[in-house]
């Protein structure tokens, strides 16, 4: 198992690594479906997204 852990994070850093470098996907695998919902400013499940008010007090109701 322990080998399958550290085959799949040297993916995703060599993937991540890649993808701040500007470079293509170095396993020509397609971008992560939450990158691809961001392009298009709908969420992964299709809905759109708002982004939440920063507010230090909790409202009572």
């Amino acid at each position: 198992m322990r080998k399958l852990v550290e085959w799949v994070l040297n993916i995703t850093q060599a993937r991540y690594d890649a993808h701040r470098a500007g470079e293509p996907d170095p396993y020509d695998l397609p971008p992560p479906e939450e990158l691809t919902a961001e392009s298009h400013d709908h969420s992964a499940d299709g809905r759109d997204t708002m982004e939440s008010e920063a507010s230090n007090e909790r409202s009572i109701a």
